[in-house]
This record gives structure tokens, sequence and C-alpha cells, in this order.
């Protein structure tokens, strides 16, 4: 393959929509969550990205389903955002943040 000349950028809300698509496909992952309000994030749907000049720190905010094992969960959805950040997006890690906030009720 040849390499060419330029640069490839990814837009924020693009990293953003690639994460929460990856995240929703995970076992034991309902819906995604709601992020809080903070400044210096960009913020969608559960997702919360800084992206900075030593890398990227996302904070996954998320809704588990019942008799999901949540230590394990929150493994599996750091390892898939780290791959997507890293092989899709080609940009550094810095940290992935699991926030599981709530777990879905089951229908009797």
């Amino acid at each position: 393959m040849t390499q060419a000349a330029g640069s490839v950028s990814v837009a924020p809300h693009v990293l953003n929509n690639l994460i929460a698509l990856a995240v929703r496909e995970v076992p034991g992952i309902a819906r995604l969550g709601t992020s809080p309000r903070a400044r210096s994030r960009l913020r969608g749907d559960g997702i919360a990205l800084a992206i900075g000049a030593d890398g990227v720190s996302a904070d996954c905010y998320l809704i588990a389903l019942p008799d999901t094992n949540l230590v394990d969960t929150g493994i599996a959805v750091q390892a898939t955002v780290a791959a997507v950040i890293r092989e899709l997006a080609g940009m550094v890690v810095r940290e992935v943040n699991v926030y599981i906030q709530d777990v879905e009720a089951a229908n009797a």
C-alpha cells in the first residue's frame, strides 16, 4: 500500500458516534445512559470525550441488563472503546472510564 502525503482528521462527533455504536454491541449493555454536563468535554448519548495532545479520554455512562456481571461488562466496554479509538481513529488512548448508572428492570 502506498502512503499519501497529507493528513487525515476524524471529527470529534464521528469518534463519539463510533464509540457509541461499539458500546451498544457489548453483551450486557441495555443502552447508553446520560452523560453529565462538563465544559471541557465533548458529549453525546452517554459518551463524553476529552481530546488532547496526549490522547483521548472517554467517559462512558451506561445502563446494564439484569443478571449481568457489572465488572466484566465494564472491562469489556473499556477494551472495546480503547480498540475503537486506537484502531478505527488511529488515536492514542489516555483512559476509558465506565460508569454503570443503572440496571434495567427485568420484565416480569
